[in-house]
């Protein structure tokens, strides 16, 4: 832990136990991008991540992870095992300030120690695991997609970012626009929830919270249709352009971020 602080890291936050469930307490760092992570549990590193998004996006992953996200749920698991074991589960952070160059490029720091800090610490919650084993055990493995011809694993696997979250595009077509909701598409509709399940939706980069649901009987193949209602049409037109490609990261199946 020590060789953790001397290189910046700080204290930020901690996970909690609240009624037998994990809870996250975020104290600073919150909106920072580009940051390397670390779980200690009493003094020991167990975990060392990065992270593009906020911070306090990632950690929403661990708070409530997607089924297909089996770093998530490794790692919630092992937080909530910590946790009932009477151990404190510390979150430290180092953000990249910018300020590192080499022959006139950035070079961005959480990148280029993770690596590094896995190899020598060998924390013992950090695994080999592929990002595509997540898809193992995924309700849709084997299906064809009606819209492409490719199985539902495949356009996961190759949708999943650095951080084990889903991603998937939309175009912003004028419903959607004005009415405040849009279409999943069919490969990735095991991702998500049940019909009318409440949905959190994220959106854009101070993670601003729109409560909709889920509409599963909209669309013959029963792929989800998210609602967001005003609040998301009036996100839309303030933040966007009609036809723009909008960007949507599954960090639980009854949560997403929309960039």
């Amino acid at each position: 832990m020590k060789r953790l602080v001397d290189i910046g890291f700080q204290k930020v936050g901690c996970w909690k136990l609240k009624e037998e469930q994990v809870a996250l307490e975020l104290n600073s760092q919150e909106n920072t991008n580009n940051v390397l992570y670390a779980f200690v549990s009493d003094g020991t590193v167990m975990y060392v991540g990065k992270t593009t998004q906020p911070l306090k996006k990632r950690m929403y992953g661990y708070l409530k992870p997607g089924k297909t996200q089996s770093t998530n749920i490794k790692n919630r698991n092992n937080i909530l095992a910590s946790l009932k074991a009477g151990n404190f589960v510390d979150i430290f952070a180092l953000p990249d300030s910018g300020l590192l160059n080499y022959g006139g490029f950035h070079v961005n720091v959480a990148a280029g120690l993770e690596d590094s800090l896995i190899s020598n610490i060998s924390p013992s919650w950090n695994g080999m695991q592929s990002k595509t084993s997540n898809l193992t055990s995924h309700p849709n493995k084997g299906k064809t997609s009606e819209l492409t011809g490719q199985t539902a694993n495949e356009n996961i696997a190759k949708s999943i970012s650095n951080d084990g979250d889903i991603k998937f595009q939309f175009q912003l077509r004028k419903t959607y626009y004005n009415q405040g909701f849009f279409n999943v598409p069919v490969a990735y509709m095991e991702a998500f929830g049940k019909d009318n399940d409440r949905m959190e939706i994220f959106c854009g980069k101070n993670a601003a919270l729109i409560v909709g649901h889920i509409n599963r009987s909209a669309n013959k193949t029963n792929s989800p249709r998210i609602m967001g209602g005003s609040q998301l049409a009036y996100w839309f037109k303030n933040s966007k352009n009609l036809d723009d490609q909008i960007e949507v990261t599954v960090t639980s199946p009854n949560s997403i971020f929309i960039e």
